[in-house]
């Protein structure tokens, strides 16, 4: 006990003062960081995903409504894209110098492209089919940019141009309504079915493949449209920015009301640990003004009040244990001192030099009395 006592100040003296407020206000600060980063990142996420939906929902609508039939009832029979012309287009189309066919049947097709993307301006559709010599490749059929006065070919496909890249989802298409994610495909009945975005030299987009049947119900072809990404991103960058504002304002407000607060709370802490110290020094006066000018509430204690008021009853008992002790030192000081001149005297007087001049002053008094008679 005598150790640890001896070398606790010592560490305590080397140890970095830091401020119960300091703490407070650093311990609430990172609470509400951390609730803010997590809230951020839930609201960021859900509203992106929020915003996948709906693009998933209107690319399953355009995609649906332009390769089945009955859309308008169980009597409709009509089918946007017709699969009994596409089937022929592929077998006796013929491509001409430029890359495209002077058969109608195509320029038909295109024609319900540019409709499709007049409908839905984030659409952009074509179709194709399997390659009946290569696996794995697909052939371009017809592409919405031929019905621009000026296209630009870099950008779209001309009449049955070849394509092997990434083609897993483009065959998947050909037999039922797909939708591109990162893994390869995903159909749209699945829970967890979320198209993902992907990117090439044209920009990002959202893809989805869907049959084009002819009347026998046998699949001829596929059609495919992609969405442009470009609202999804315009929903994260507005997310971003309105969420960053009252984030930014909503957290500035926290921080000075956790300040505010923490100044309430640690008052009654600062004025006990000032009095404690006058206290220490002596200075009991100076001390009770402290707790004084607390300005506690009387209606509504709590633990601050209890500890004041045992606070107090401690200076009373301390300072009454200090009176008392300090009379038993005066006291003691008293007898000391008394002991201390009664073994001077005495030994003044049991000194063999007070011993022979008091024989020397008995015989001066004889001598006296003798001349007297």
């Amino acid at each position: 006990m005598t150790e640890n006592a001896g070398v606790l100040p010592k560490e305590r003296a080397k140890a970095r003062f830091v401020s119960l407020q300091t703490k407070l206000i650093l311990g609430f600060t990172l609470i509400f960081t951390l609730v803010f980063a997590f809230t951020y990142y839930w609201f960021y996420d859900f509203a992106q995903k929020e915003a996948m939906n709906q693009i998933k929902e209107g690319l399953y609508d355009t995609i649906i409504g332009a390769t089945q039939t009955g859309i308008l009832g169980a009597g409709d029979t009509v089918q946007i894209i017709n699969g009994d012309e596409m089937e022929g287009l592929v077998a006796e189309g013929q491509v001409r110098a430029d890359g495209l066919t002077d058969d109608q049947r195509y320029w038909h097709q295109v024609e319900i492209l540019c409709d499709i993307r007049r409908v839905e301006p984030r659409a952009s559709p074509y179709t194709y089919v399997a390659s009946d010599t290569t696996p794995g490749e697909i052939i371009f059929i017809a592409s919405w940019g031929a019905c621009l006065s000026n296209p630009d070919w870099s950008q779209f496909v001309k009449f049955k141009v070849p394509y092997t890249t990434n083609t897993g989802p483009n065959l998947a298409g050909l037999k039922e309504v797909v939708f591109q994610t990162d893994e390869g495909w995903c159909t749209y009945d699945e829970p967890n079915c979320v198209p993902e975005i992907y990117g090439d030299k044209f920009g990002s987009w959202v893809s989805a493949y869907a049959p084009i049947r002819n009347s026998k119900g046998e699949a001829v072809g596929a059609l495919g449209i992609d969405f442009t990404s470009t609202y999804v991103n315009q929903v994260r960058e507005q997310i971003l920015q309105r969420i960053y504002v009252a984030f930014s304002v909503t957290y500035i407000i926290l921080v000075v009301m956790v300040y505010l607060l923490a100044q309430f709370l640690t008052r009654p802490m600062v004025g006990l640990t000032r009095a404690a110290e006058q206290i220490g020094e002596g200075n009991y006066e100076v001390g009770l003004k402290y707790l004084a000018g607390l300005g506690l509430s009387d209606k509504f204690p709590d633990e601050i009040e209890t500890m004041q008021g045992v606070f107090k009853g401690m200076i009373d008992k301390v300072y009454k244990r200090e009176e008392i002790l300090r009379q038993q030192v005066r006291d003691l000081k008293i007898e000391i001192d008394q002991s201390k001149r009664q073994k001077q005297v005495s030994e003044i007087v049991d000194s063999e030099f007070f011993q022979d001049l008091r024989v020397k002053a008995q015989r001066m008094r004889d001598q006296q009395k003798n001349k007297g008679g």
